[in-house]
């Protein structure tokens, strides 16, 4: 873990908001305050993608680093968060990319977390739906998360020339896209994308094609059908 970093002479403070308690160092100030909002609203604009999901999570902010960054885990739940504003940034507020793209990643496994895997993790703990995510591809969960940043707001990474010219380039170059295997495997020989990036394309690919409920239909079959082994592919 990169977190347990903060120096040992902070003092935290937190809000409670009907949906978080966030957690921040007594030194970050207002914008503690700031940030709740941002979840807040956030969590408001995701509701339109993720219908009917409803959950409480801890987020703890680190803002003693200079690192823009955040991750969700669940066993136990909570969402930890580097604020700081990237170098290489876009023309969107940090918080509100921070939240909505941490947040996607929290509705996802709140997604994860029903029928069978609900009733699982009440006798082996939260850690069943991170064991049940697994069966999810990488590029599902990032892509759908910068898909959401994209959609929701006036910017985003899937609306920069600069996150979308790799797969341009590889379109002119080869007058087609990689193979999925290809692209999903990485190669030693030709450049490859990351999940961020292919991800997001398949994701929106996807979505165009079958409708904006797909991968929430395809986390629920994941969730009831784990011992299935490949439910997504299903």
């Amino acid at each position: 873990y990169e977190t347990g970093q903060d120096p040992a002479s902070l003092k935290w403070l937190q809000i409670k908001t009907e949906r978080f308690r966030v957690i921040y160092p007594e030194t970050y100030g207002n914008e503690g305050i700031r940030f709740a909002k941002a979840l807040d609203d956030s969590y408001l604009k995701l509701g339109r993608i993720f219908p009917e999901k409803r959950f409480r999570i801890p987020v703890i902010i680190h803002n003693y680093s200079t690192e823009s960054n955040g991750y969700v885990a669940w066993a136990p739940k909570r969402m930890e968060v580097y604020p700081a504003p990237d170098q290489n940034s876009i023309p969107l507020d940090t918080r509100t990319q921070l939240t909505i793209h941490e947040l996607t990643h929290v509705f996802q496994l709140v997604s994860l977390n029903q029928g069978f895997s609900r009733a699982m993790s009440f006798i082996l703990g939260e850690q069943f739906a991170g064991i049940t995510s697994v069966m999810m591809p990488l590029w599902y969960f990032e892509g759908n998360a910068v898909f959401a940043e994209s959609v929701l707001t006036g910017s985003g990474r899937g609306r920069s020339p600069s996150f979308l010219k790799e797969f341009k380039a590889i379109a002119l170059e080869n007058e087609k896209l990689y193979k999925y295997d290809r692209i999903v495997n990485d190669s030693y020989k030709k450049y490859v994308p990351n999940h961020y990036q292919s991800g997001y394309q398949m994701v929106t690919y996807s979505l165009a094609k079958e409708g904006l409920q797909l991968w929430n239909k395809t986390l629920g079959y994941t969730a009831n059908n784990p011992f299935l082994l490949d439910p997504v592919n299903l």
